[in-house]
């Protein structure tokens, strides 16, 4: 083997590939939380019903249909990043996001065309659901190839705040355009708004991520040979990567997936759905969390390169377990008196415990993995995680509302989903965490040269 050891990334050149990676995995994330922000206007115009819970679920379904359709992203494009290079693959899937996007913004509403609308719709976040699926993964590792070891947590933690950031855009956009236009025009027209202003974004995005160079390791892989030709049937038929990918799973992106989408996804539902809190005040309680829970994200991401991911995680899951319910009851009680102040403080709390647990995950599973197969075997943990854990919780958390008549029963849910993560971590992820780093060593390619 060759003992040279390849060159970490200058830290401004750093600087250059963390800001594109994550200009484009922002913009992915703004246009799939769009639909979020947009839910109970989406529903009305395309999913017309009398009752308004039938018609919420129906609308939070059709948000999770999305995350169903992920896999099939990560299935076509993960492997097509290890076999033809990171940097071309998540160039398509973000044009693909911008293109699915745009074409919700243009389209008719049930009014106009009937049932060809909703179908219009769903096709189009099918297709939403497939870009993410193949872009998350793609740039998690285009960054993992280039950072130094030992800051691979806090480079990578940069990309999962942009999930934040994407949704507070998205927030941002849909409540200004709330204020200013009265009901009818935001109907009218108003809504397409935040759907079509992403196509000139992306479009930029798109044209910068070209003129970016393909990751050290891919390049040498690729010289030496050294590619695999069937990365998915060389992770499906791994013992060791299915080992990684289930810990994944059932630890680290299960812990992601519930404190996630219930802090910030579900935690919209629940304000307008559940404790009927008007969507302009709904959308700025939220987004007071996730302003104050961005910058957190490379701190525990850097805490994660010292103390390791797992105990980062482990210690994230296990505070927000015993902080969500009170949290939700006195979110609810706030409510009830119109202390804002305190809703906010109580979302940001869960937000940046949230965070805690986001930002070791991308270093995580991406050690996990040898580079050969490191794009698929991440995407397939994450994608399967979104779907157990994630996709469907808004959905299954307001059907046990509706079911129960108890307005906390939904977070109730979230904790108990919680349980396996928190036992996972602590049993198989401080192992896992262990060896990754030692076989990380051992199992790095040879350099490009000096």
């Amino acid at each position: 083997m060759n003992t040279h050891h390849r060159q970490p990334a200058a830290p401004r050149q750093m600087l250059k590939i963390i800001a594109t990676s994550s200009l484009g995995t922002m913009l992915e994330y703004y246009d799939f939380f769009v639909y979020v922000a947009l839910t109970g206007t989406l529903t009305q115009l395309f999913l017309p019903s009398a009752d308004r819970t039938v018609a919420a679920l129906v609308g939070v379904a059709t948000f999770g249909i999305a995350y169903l359709a992920r896999p099939i992203g990560t299935i076509i494009f993960s492997p097509m990043a290890d076999r033809i290079g990171r940097k071309k693959t998540f160039v398509i899937t973000l044009a693909l996001m911008g293109i699915a996007t745009v074409g919700i913004g243009c389209l008719p509403t049930y009014g106009a065309v009937g049932v060809a609308a909703p179908v219009a719709l769903l096709v189009l976040r099918i297709t939403q659901g497939i870009a993410l699926g193949g872009e998350y993964g793609s740039a998690v590792v285009y960054v993992v190839e280039y950072a130094p070891q030992d800051k691979r947590g806090m480079f990578t933690s940069v990309l999962q705040s942009t999930a934040g950031v994407g949704l507070l855009l998205a927030l941002a956009i849909v409540s200004a355009l709330r204020l200013t236009l009265d009901a009818h025009a935001f109907a009218a027209w108003g809504w397409r708004v935040p759907f079509l202003v992403s196509a000139p974004i992306v479009a930029i995005a798109t044209m910068i991520r070209l003129g970016m160079k393909e990751t050290p390791v891919f390049v040498e892989m690729q010289a030496s040979g050294r590619l695999s030709k069937a990365p998915l049937s060389d992770t499906v038929t791994s013992k060791t990567s299915w080992k990684a990918i289930l810990v994944a799973i059932f630890g680290a992106q299960g812990g992601t997936s519930v404190s996630l989408y219930t802090s910030v996804v579900y935690m919209l539902y629940f304000l307008q759905n559940v404790l009927k809190v008007e969507p302009t005040h709904a959308s700025l309680c939220v987004a007071v969390g996730i302003v104050i829970a961005t910058p957190m994200f490379p701190v525990f991401g850097r805490l994660s390169d010292r103390i390791g991911r797992a105990r980062v995680m482990f210690i994230g899951i296990l505070v927000w377990m015993a902080c969500a319910y009170p949290a939700f009851a006195g979110i609810r009680t706030g409510v009830l008196n119109g202390a804002w102040g305190v809703v906010a403080a109580l979302i940001t709390v869960l937000a940046v415990l949230t965070a805690m647990i986001m930002a070791p995950l991308p270093a995580f599973i991406a050690e996990c993995f040898p580079p050969q197969s490191r794009t698929t075997g991440f995407g397939l943990a994450q994608q399967l995680g979104n779907i157990l854990f994630g996709g469907f919780l808004p959905l299954i958390s307001l059907s046990l509302v509706a079911l129960t008549g108890n307005q906390l029963a939904g977070v109730a849910y979230s904790i108990t989903s919680l349980v396996p993560c928190l036992a996972v971590t602590y049993f198989w992820g401080f192992k896992r965490d262990r060896a990754s780093r030692r076989s990380e060593v051992m199992s790095a390619p040879a350099p490009v040269g000096d």
